[in-house]
């Protein structure tokens, strides 16, 4: 099965984060866990790349939607959060666009640690909280400025206007308004890098958002443009507020 070019990309972002700040050169010998993986097709891609690549998520989106084999995934126990893992199984847990849906982010933090082995890496690149123009999975502008309590006006503003996700065409303004409060409630949880920070500290006692990495590495149209940006630090850091942002965690306790 052909993997999507997004996740060949993010593939390459990773590989490469692995081996320049993990200090991981063998994909072989690195067992790597995709958290929230979906349909599985990064673990596809990571596996292309030599890497011992396996995959968790809540429910078994895997099923008929990826080349990998199906015995490299496993779903998460959702109360209590659980990894479906033995301790000290993983060198590398990573996630893309997971972490601005995990309403429990303490537990995830303390089940990603739980299930690297000493000195392994946590690896998370996800929207910023302030992420611009819109929200990126209902399009609807600010609305992860206001969360956690978006007003209903707002998103019935949109709606009204004619604002719809891939998923809500069709849809009736006050339908779509219904959906979106849902899932502002349930689905979307954003997070200042300071609340990161201070979570991955107490977790891991170790935090670093290597967005200078980021933007030499990665594949975003906001770090394409901005690579070349000669104030580095300045460009990263805005990157990590209005786009993308890219954390690590080591397990040094």
């Amino acid at each position: 099965m052909q993997i999507a070019n997004e996740y060949v990309a993010a593939a390459a972002f990773l590989d490469a984060a692995m081996k320049e700040i993990g200090a991981l050169a063998q994909p072989a010998d690195t067992r790597v866990l995709d958290l929230g993986c979906g349909g599985g097709n990064l673990v596809q891609a990571l596996l292309a790349h030599g890497y011992d690549a396996y995959g968790c998520d809540l429910k078994p989106f895997w099923q008929d939607a990826t080349g990998a084999p199906l015995d490299r995934f496993a779903t998460i126990t959702p109360v209590p959060y659980r990894l479906p893992f033995a301790d000290g199984t993983f060198d590398i847990v990573v996630s893309t666009s997971v972490l601005e849906h995990v309403q429990d982010k303490p537990a995830l933090f303390a089940e990603t640690y739980r299930v690297l082995k000493p000195g392994g890496w946590a690896m998370h690149l996800f929207p910023g909280k302030w992420y611009l123009p819109v929200e990126p999975h209902i399009y609807v502008p600010l609305v992860n400025f206001f969360l956690p309590h978006c007003p209903r006006g707002w998103l019935a503003l949109w709606a009204w206007l004619g604002v719809r996700n891939e998923y809500q065409h069709g849809k009736t303004w006050h339908q779509v308004v219904e959906a979106n409060v849902r899932y502002c409630t349930h689905e979307l949880s954003y997070w200042s890098s300071r609340e990161y920070r201070a979570l991955a500290l107490q977790v891991f006692g170790d935090y670093a958002m290597p967005m200078e990495f980021y933007l030499r590495q990665g594949y975003g149209g906001s770090a394409k443009l901005l690579r070349r940006f000669p104030a580095r630090r300045l460009a990263g850091w805005l990157v990590s507020q209005v786009r993308m942002s890219f954390i690590v965690s080591k397990k040094i306790r």
